[in-house]
């Protein structure tokens, strides 16, 4: 085993496991936080994957009282309405969010909300369904490429 600087942190789901609710499964969604620790960054690389996580499973994990800050968020269940509250994104402080959303989708997300929340905190937001595939590149700067152009 080599060390690549690079840990997976696993923040949900917390047990016990919700249940009895109409979104137990997304509620229930795998949450993890990737590190990367390079030794030309500043500081260390931090990105959070929501999965399906919505608002239950943020509530648990700002009761935890971890340390959720990540440099980009990947915005959990779509943007819906039902994520990503104030809260939640207040305690990740990301500088850029992005939502994996389908083209032409007809569930509604991302939420206006959600978009306003993460804009009013300064994140930078990219978006699927207008910017395609989205890659993310870190070392010493962080640099986001959208596979269109979205902005």
């Amino acid at each position: 085993m080599t060390n690549d600087g690079i840990t997976f942190d696993a923040l949900g789901p917390a047990e016990p496991l919700l249940a009895e609710s109409t979104n137990d499964v997304n509620e229930n969604s795998v949450v993890l936080r990737l590190t990367y620790r390079c030794t030309a960054c500043a500081r260390p690389f931090r990105m959070l994957f929501m999965g399906d996580a919505g608002a239950q499973s943020e509530a648990r994990m700002l009761a935890t009282g971890a340390n959720l800050e990540a440099d980009v968020l990947k915005v959990g269940y779509h943007g819906s309405a039902y994520s990503s509250t104030p809260a939640f994104i207040v305690a990740i402080q990301p500088r850029y969010a992005l939502i994996s959303v389908g083209r032409h989708n007809l569930f509604g997300p991302p939420a206006q909300t959600t978009l306003a929340t993460l804009q009013e905190l300064g994140a930078t937001v990219y978006r699927t369904d207008r910017c395609g595939a989205i890659s993310v590149e870190a070392g010493a700067a962080i640099t986001i490429t959208p596979m269109l152009s979205c902005r």
